[in-house]
């Protein structure tokens, strides 16, 4: 898929806040640039513009899921309601 120039631009923007105003270290950078990367391959490159919080509980419960499958047990970060 290709990235959207848009995103890209945003990106940068959250990457420059990380680094320069919560003063986080560039590994702390590098992992929130591969998560972003999961997130928007996961959401099949949506323009960033269109972002609703429920795509990103949506690709957390995704992971969770992933993980449990992997691993065979339950991660127990979810409420009993989401099991």
């Amino acid at each position: 898929m290709k990235h959207k120039a848009e995103s890209e631009r945003i990106k940068r923007g959250y990457f420059a806040y990380l680094k320069e105003a919560k003063r986080h270290s560039e590994q702390s950078v590098d992992i929130a640039a591969k998560a972003l990367s999961w997130f928007e391959d996961d959401s099949r490159y949506r323009d960033f513009k269109t972002f609703h919080s429920e795509q990103a509980v949506g690709f957390k419960r995704h992971l969770a899921e992933e993980t449990e499958q992997r691993s065979g047990e339950r991660s127990g970060a979810r409420p009993p309601s989401l099991k």
